[in-house]
């Protein structure tokens, strides 16, 4: 194994900002970790990893979670990878 590992890119600051993004949207939206959950046909525990960095969200879910939240997916998206938008601003 070598001496050197890569981070892990859930780590990275690119995936801290699209985690916030998806949990402003989701509590704009008025909904809990369990009603995403039951919308997207996943269990709560799934959508709390997501949000806590502890898995990974591939573009079909990120698409599939966005549209659930009643949001434009290429919007959240553009949101989460520009770091001077409104939306994370903050961050």
């Amino acid at each position: 194994m070598p001496a050197w590992r890569q981070p892990n890119p859930v780590h990275s600051d690119g995936y801290r900002r699209l985690r916030q993004v998806l949990v402003e949207a989701r509590q704009q939206a008025g909904l809990s970790q369990r009603q995403l959950a039951a919308r997207i046909g996943k269990s709560a525990s799934h959508i709390c990893m997501i949000e806590t960095g502890q898995r990974r969200i591939d573009v079909l879910e990120f698409d599939r979670i966005a549209r659930s939240l009643g949001a434009d997916p290429l919007e959240l998206f553009q949101a989460a990878t520009n770091p001077t938008s409104s939306r994370t601003r903050g961050l």
